[in-house]
């Protein structure tokens, strides 16, 4: 009856009147004067009720404790060396980015071990042993082109040179339960892990929701692509809701999901993309995780960065991250956030932390290696530190 429901709103969220995703500086205000009338209230995303906690999924004391403060987003951007150690003495945390295809070689197969996660938790540990700092880790496991070759070679389509598995088809979702059940049995219980990403149906990054459609040029061919391959906006949808069912393998550990504007194609091709297309799965991730869910965007700056008219008032970024907001204050939903690099977000990043913090981010990820921060922050840097910490 839920994913009925799910499936009702999302259809309903999702109207023509946002027709026109070109990411390339789009204003939501002018694609709805250049299209039909909208048929919902615009303000939708800020207004929509918020879902009830489910608190019974996870007790507080079933569950690791959430990254907070400054966070490094690439435990490959630490210098081995020990020239990044006093940074990361005072940042608060470090994302691993496993590849499919290096631990699961094998179709149905064991977890290859020493596997770069392996080697981020030896890190993190002789790092406590010689500081007595504690540094959690979040991982991101990347599918999409990065999906191991037993399973492109059930279905695929290329896009760049770049082959992608068919995501939307109910054997990679079994592949993706399969992957999931078996890192969380290694895994879930080791308590430098706190966090781990849902990232089943990204193509080149752990963001289910990045899509390349547009009306135009490349991206209009990209398009066609996935039509040809046998995309359906039904099919993605379903594809991104079952794979919040194959992270239920994770009991103690939190779960996080990358929230964008929800991109999607009709049957003839036509591209649109909407926030407010997003607020129904961030409303059945939340319900059927609870106090484990964490949601947030990978993608954070302010008016002054790139496409600065997504982040103002009435463009997609702030009706989407308003709504983080609502959850976080109303109902006590944990978000984070990843900036954008210095130069996206318009050069300066504490204005960008700020607005993070407002947004109610308990951490938020840093580009650069850790040794950049404080060219990057200034004497900025403890104060929005402490800020992201005390954010609750």
């Amino acid at each position: 009856m839920k994913r009925l429901l799910f499936f009702l709103l999302l259809f309903s969220s999702c109207s023509p009147a946002q027709k026109g995703p070109q990411r390339n500086g789009k204003n939501p205000d002018k694609v709805r004067r250049n299209s039909n009338p909208p048929v919902n209230d615009p303000n939708q995303v800020q207004t929509s009720p918020a879902p009830e906690i489910n608190t019974s999924v996870q007790s507080d004391g079933d569950l690791k404790e959430p990254l907070r403060g400054l966070v490094c987003r690439d435990f490959d951007r630490i210098d081995a060396g020990g020239s990044d150690d006093d940074m990361m003495k005072i940042t608060n945390g470090v994302i691993i980015q496993l590849y499919w295809a290096d631990i699961q070689p094998q179709e149905n197969g064991p977890i290859v071990r020493e596997n770069r996660l392996d080697k981020a938790l030896e890190w993190v540990r002789k790092f406590k042993a010689k500081y007595g700092v504690d540094i959690p880790i979040k991982v991101r496991l990347y599918c999409g082109l990065h999906s191991p070759s037993w399973l492109i070679n059930k279905g695929s389509f290329t896009i760049k040179d770049e082959k992608i598995p068919t995501y939307w088809e109910p054997y990679f979702i079994s592949a993706f339960t399969d992957v999931q059940q078996k890192l969380a049995a290694i895994y879930d219980n080791v308590p430098e892990i706190r966090e781990v990403v849902d990232g089943a149906t990204g193509l080149n990054s752990a963001e289910n929701f990045i899509r390349p459609f547009g009306d135009k040029g490349a991206k209009q061919m990209a398009g066609n692509i996935f039509l040809r391959a046998g995309y359906t906006k039904d099919k993605d949808s379903i594809a991104i809701v079952k794979s919040y069912d194959a992270m239920k393998a994770w009991k103690h550990t939190l779960i996080s999901v990358c929230y964008s504007s929800y991109q999607y194609l009709d049957s003839r091709g036509n591209a649109y993309e909407t926030a407010d297309g997003t607020v129904p799965f961030i409303n059945m991730f939340v319900n059927e995780f609870g106090k484990q869910a964490v949601i947030g965007n990978n993608g954070l700056r302010t008016t002054a960065g790139k496409h600065g008219e997504d982040f103002a008032e009435g463009g997609e970024r702030y009706k989407l991250f308003n709504y983080f907001k609502k959850l976080h204050q109303e109902k006590g939903v944990k978000v984070y956030f990843q900036t954008s690099t210095a130069e996206r977000a318009g050069g300066d990043l504490a204005p960008v932390i700020e607005d993070g913090i407002k947004y109610g981010a308990l951490y938020i990820e840093l580009p650069t290696s850790p040794k950049q921060y404080r060219t990057l922050l200034g004497n900025n840097l403890e104060s929005l530190n402490k800020n992201l910490k005390n954010n609750h």
